[in-house]
């Protein structure tokens, strides 16, 4: 049978794709982690649920490959499973082989979409960094990028003070008076966007939840 990897969009659950929610109705288990599996809940009642968690997560994956020998699974997956989450598609392309499992990507909306919108650039004028993966993160990417003049999107370490480490990094360049976009849960009921300089960011200690996406605007420096 199959595993499907499906994009199920950022946050509100009408953002899935038509083909997206078909597979899913047509599963027979569903998966991925616990947060955006409850945004479909309607429609997973009577599935065989695995809800990922990272201390069990290389036991479960190898579970989810002996049900998708014989059913077929849905891999619910935040935003579109190209956009941030390569070391995991990573991971269950590798499976998949191993396995023998055939692997179907369904395409999603990302939050780097409505980010677009917010800040009224094209992804053809700005930089994506992320920063949301596991392991050595190294911030001088921010200053490689900083010079070209575009923009800057970034996905911030997933901890209450991930917009500030970025912020620091800023503050040694020299970009101190520059104001940053942070958007909080984009497409959530509870979205948010603010606008705050770097230094700002700093004194204030300001925190933001795990669902952040951060825009700096190009910044010349010697």
């Amino acid at each position: 049978m199959t595993l499907y990897v499906i994009g199920v969009g950022p946050g509100d659950p009408d953002l899935i794709t038509v083909k997206g929610l078909e597979i899913l109705k047509n599963s027979e288990v569903v998966t991925g982690w616990g947060s955006v599996i409850e945004r479909f809940s309607s429609y997973i009642q009577s599935k065989r649920i695995i809800r990922l968690n990272y201390k069990e997560e290389e036991k479960q994956l190898n579970e989810i490959m002996k049900l998708a020998k014989d059913e077929n699974v849905a891999f619910l997956n935040h935003g579109d499973p190209a956009v941030s989450d390569f070391q995991l598609l990573n991971k269950l392309k590798k499976l998949c082989v191993e396995n023998r499992v055939e692997l179907v990507i369904i395409p999603g909306v990302s939050s780097i979409i409505r980010a677009l919108h917010i800040i009224g650039k094209d992804l053809s004028e700005i930089v994506f960094l992320t920063f949301h993966v596991r392991g050595e993160i190294n911030y001088d990417e921010i200053k490689k990028f900083l010079n070209t003049g575009r923009g800057i999107l970034i996905n911030p370490e997933p901890y209450p003070d991930g917009v500030k480490r970025i912020a620091l990094k800023l503050r040694e360049y020299g970009c101190n008076s520059i104001t940053l976009t942070i958007m909080e849960k984009l497409t959530y009921q509870d979205e948010k966007v603010y606008n705050f300089n770097v230094d700002e960011i700093i004194t204030r200690d300001l925190k933001f939840s795990d669902l952040t996406i951060v825009y700096i605007p190009p910044c010349s420096f010697s």
